[in-house]
């Protein structure tokens, strides 16, 4: 049967398109709904280019996008650990910290492949997020292969985490990362260090995951970073990176998974001591009523 494409009109033919941006001619369109402190916490919250797109429905690129690296805050404070009558007080540049993240993004490869990295980042009681550590781990070229690379790495991250004082870190355990946290639990263990280990499993493609956790935050002023990771690729990252890809973004992507990860509490109290008995190191005869 032969059909007549012309007689069928064009999808959607006839109707108007309304289009009503959440601000127009610099005032809000719908104040009882979206006042101007509304409107400013949601461009903060999403991030230029996503307000852009979805409140101000301006088509974006989203392969063009480009972070601005004044958006960063520096500092060169260290972490504060302080202990009073058993209480714990955490604190960088005077500002008390309430809680870590910690995100490990592991890697085998050559060094012209993916980079292992792993970050730690803190949050302060405003929200602030205060990038504090990021270190890039290095391959090994042992003829051991895989496993004494896994090895190396963990007693790496353990150590990290040592002088982060993170409570638990978090493991991309896409692909070579699942036998992972199992082997940095026995390097914590070996390492005096008392954090807790989970996997994580991405689906989310690597361009939208930075973006998603990084546009946001920079473009609110809210991401402190410690002059330490000047020293490290992370910086030059930032600033060249593009959603397209075509640049190292291996830096970016753990910091980006920190910043996806919840906070972990940090500790407000020093673990109690164990208590010692004192029969301890004593032996005993325990006398039977058939004793003669």
């Amino acid at each position: 049967m032969d059909i007549e494409t012309d007689t069928f009109a064009p999808f959607l033919e006839g109707f108007e398109v309304l289009r009503i941006p959440v601000v127009e001619n610099g005032a809000p369109v719908w104040p009882e709904k979206f006042p101007p402190a509304k409107i400013e916490e949601l461009r903060r919250k999403s991030g230029e280019s996503r307000f852009s797109s979805q409140m101000m429905l301006v088509p974006v690129d989203m392969s063009k996008g480009r972070f601005d690296i004044a958006g960063l805050k520096f500092y060169s404070g260290a972490l504060e650990r302080v202990e009073r009558n058993r209480m714990l007080e955490f604190s960088i540049c005077g500002v008390k910290v309430v809680g870590a993240s910690c995100w490990w993004d592991p890697s085998y490869g050559s060094a012209r492949g993916d980079g292992s990295v792993v970050a730690a980042l803190f949050v302060d009681g405003l929200g602030r997020y205060w990038l504090h550590d990021v270190e890039y781990l290095r391959h090994s070229d042992s003829p051991g292969g895989g496993e004494a690379s896994a090895s190396e790495q963990c007693a790496a991250v353990a150590r990290f985490a040592r002088r982060n004082f993170v409570p638990s870190i978090c493991v991309e355990n896409n692909g070579i990362g699942q036998f992972l946290p199992e082997f940095l639990r026995g390097a914590l263990a070996a390492a005096g260090v008392d954090a807790a280990v989970s996997g994580r499993h991405s689906s989310i493609s690597k361009s939208l995951r930075i973006l998603g956790a990084l546009e946001a935050v920079v473009s609110a002023g809210y991401l402190n970073v410690n002059e330490t990771v000047r020293r490290t690729p992370w910086v030059a990252e930032f600033a060249e990176w593009t959603p397209s890809g075509g640049c190292r973004d291996d830096g970016l992507d753990a910091v980006a998974g920190a910043l996806s990860s919840p906070p972990v509490r940090l500790p407000v109290s020093v673990a109690p001591r164990p208590r010692v008995s004192k029969l301890a190191g004593k032996t005993f005869r325990i006398k039977s009523i058939f004793d003669v």
